[in-house]
């Protein structure tokens, strides 16, 4: 499966999102610019997000996005779920044509583990851990 740039741009939107939680609400603007990703690009992707109850909007003269659930609540996996659609391999297991009929079975196996292992990984890797490894990498450390 091939993560869209719409997914990258989303987990990345979300993430700044959460990474500003406890202090301010964020415009598409201040997102767009902080994590550049193209203002026009980035309206669908937050219409989306908030339809599917990832993010909420705040309207007003201090309005903004904020995450509608809490950062440990959000996984990859949802995030490209809603921007990319059900996850699957981009090739069909279903579709017999695509193996050839001795290999059928054996092959299918192979791509249904490559499926599960690839949405695993997803599932495990939350909003809040991506929270935590950007404070770390961008916090220093004055250890002696």
């Amino acid at each position: 499966m091939k993560i869209s740039s719409k997914s990258k741009y989303g987990t990345r939107a979300v993430l700044e999102i959460a990474l500003n939680q406890n202090s301010k609400l964020l415009t598409r603007k201040q997102i767009s610019r902080n994590q550049e990703i193209p203002s026009s690009y980035l309206v669908n992707i937050l219409i989306s997000l908030k339809a599917k109850g990832i993010i909420r909007t705040i309207r007003g003269p201090h309005g903004g996005y904020e995450l509608a659930r809490e950062p440990v609540d959000i996984t990859v996996f949802d995030i490209v779920e809603v921007l990319d659609g059900p996850f699957e391999l981009s090739a069909n297991l279903n579709d017999e044509k695509n193996f050839s009929k001795s290999s059928t079975s054996v092959s299918m196996g192979v791509w249904t583990r490559v499926e599960k292992a690839q949405g695993d990984v997803l599932k495990g890797i939350t909003i809040n851990d991506l929270v935590q490894e950007t404070r770390n990498l961008y916090s220093p450390d004055f250890s002696i």
